[in-house]
């Protein structure tokens, strides 16, 4: 046992300083990459800019402040509008490719009832896209609003829209009248007329009127209920459609005292419109001086310094506004007068021409005519209008010549027909057609309506007698109505003899 244990000592210490080693580990292996989702590229929309520009092709030149819409096809909802400038053109940024519908917002698209006229327009990539538009040419609307009228008439037209002058809607069916010359040459000679034409416009206002001569100037006046314009007068172009808008308005009645024992009271027409202008020559240089005057409404007046005029109260509605100088010819040129407004006019006067005395040739017959004219107007017995008054009075239609005359009663046609003519009569009671009388011949005229045997401009004096008794002998009939007697020929400018 003590040589064991010794043994067993020498052996600790042996086994106290030894090393265990443990077997290698295997290393661990590398973590495992984790997958990031890699970033997706932008989609890219491609945009295109759109310049394009609108026509007016009966105007011959560019619509100027029309509203271009494009409506997406696909997505309706998204509407882009742009509007034109002073040359018709316009520009949008930033479109989407795609399919749109495409249409025009404008009062020249409203007369020619082009409203739902649309077309589709196709942006198939980006970049520059350039786009014309315009209103079809005035062939081409003669051919779809005049194709059915017949054979032989003639191919222009009128059209446009009815208006209120005070912004309201019309108040009762609007209606159109239209005049203008028609000369018939046939084996027993040559006849002129004035026949009237009418077209009903829609509830909306908008109205036309086909067969108007291409090369003829129109008097026209609308009527909407108790409201009508004035009476107006416009050129037709040579392309045949006329486009004109025509305001109505019911203007206030006030009638002025006569100012001295020989003239008779005057009715004029008010309202709350205003009109400022100038009157110049061709040149360019203001007239001072001349007279200025809205027909058939009483008012008139004198350009002042720099040719400028103003007249307000005036009746609303479409008027004619008329200059007039020595040396000049007389012009007329057409307002709008909207209530509560201020319009604008400008006038430019033409020298007279020279021109071969043609009076000369018919001077004994107007001598001996306006001299008999003259010596029964001394005697009296009736109510009596030389050229110098039918001048100041400057109406367009005989009606309204006669409508200041004592005795006379001038009413309104139906649905803004021509105005008829009548008076009294003998019993002193109810209307009656008188006799007339044209340049001393009686020439029936049935239902009163002079202005269909004659126009205003072309009268040169008016008699009237409303009494048998003291109707000359050559003027007389026997309807017991009176008669009127009306002399034709051209009017003395001021300083004629």
């Amino acid at each position: 046992m003590r040589t064991a244990l010794p043994l067993l000592l020498l052996l600790l210490p042996a086994l106290a300083g030894a090393q265990v080693r443990q077997p290698p580990r295997k290393p661990a292996p590398p973590p495992k990459p984790v997958a990031v989702p890699a970033k997706a590229p932008a989609i890219q929309i491609p945009l295109a800019r759109i310049t394009g520009e609108v026509y007016d092709s009966i105007a011959g030149g560019p619509l100027v402040g029309a509203t271009v819409q494009f409506v997406e096809s696909e997505n309706p909802a998204n509407v882009r509008s742009v509007r034109t400038d002073s040359v018709g053109l316009f520009v949008l940024d930033s479109m989407r490719v795609g399919t749109y519908i495409v249409g025009m917002i404008h009062e020249q698209v409203d007369r020619l009832g082009l409203e739902s006229r649309v077309i589709q327009v196709n942006i198939v990539g980006s970049g520059d896209v350039s786009l014309s538009l315009g209103l079809p040419s005035p062939a081409t609307m003669l051919a779809n609003v005049c194709g059915g009228q017949g054979a032989g008439m003639e191919k222009g037209a009128f059209m446009g829209v009815v208006r209120s002058a005070r912004g309201t809607p019309l108040e009762g069916n609007a209606r159109v009248r239209v005049q203008y010359l028609e000369t018939t040459v046939s084996p027993t000679g040559v006849s002129r007329r004035f026949p009237s034409r009418f077209a009903d416009a829609t509830p909306s206002g908008a109205f036309l009127l086909c067969g108007v001569p291409s090369d003829a100037t129109i008097t026209t006046r609308a009527y909407a209920g108790i409201d009508s314009s004035g009476v107006v007068e416009l050129p037709m172009p040579r392309h045949g459609l006329l486009l004109r808008d025509l305001y109505v308005a019911n203007p206030q009645r006030i009638v002025k005292p006569p100012a001295g024992p020989t003239e008779r009271p005057q009715t004029l027409l008010k309202g709350t419109s205003k009109v400022r202008g100038i009157v110049r020559d061709s040149a360019g240089k203001p007239l001072v001086g001349a007279r200025v005057s809205v027909p058939g409404t009483g008012t008139e007046g004198t350009s002042g310094g720099g040719g400028a005029f103003t007249f307000d109260q005036l009746p609303g509605g479409s008027w004619m506004v008329e200059a007039r100088a020595v040396g000049f010819e007389p012009r007329r040129v057409a307002v709008d007068l909207i209530d509560g407004t201020e319009s604008a006019a400008e006038i430019s006067l033409e020298g007279l021409a020279p021109r071969l005395d043609t009076v000369r040739v018919q001077a004994d017959r107007w001598t001996r005519e306006m001299g008999a004219f003259e010596e029964r107007k001394k005697q009296g017995g009736g109510y009596f209008m030389d050229d110098q008054q039918l001048e100041r009075r400057n109406a367009l239609f005989v009606g309204d010549i006669m409508r200041s005359m004592p005795g006379i009663s001038v009413q309104p046609g139906a649905n803004g027909g021509r105005d008829r003519v009548l008076m009294r009569g003998s019993a002193g009671a109810g209307s009656c057609v008188p006799a007339v009388f044209l340049n001393g011949m009686n020439t029936p005229v049935p239902d009163g309506v002079i202005d269909g045997l004659v126009s205003a401009p072309e009268v040169r004096a008016v008699e009237v007698y409303t009494r048998n008794g003291s109707t000359p002998p050559q003027f007389q009939s026997r309807n017991g109505c009176g008669s009127i007697v009306i002399w034709t020929g051209q009017r003395r400018r001021p300083g004629d003899r």
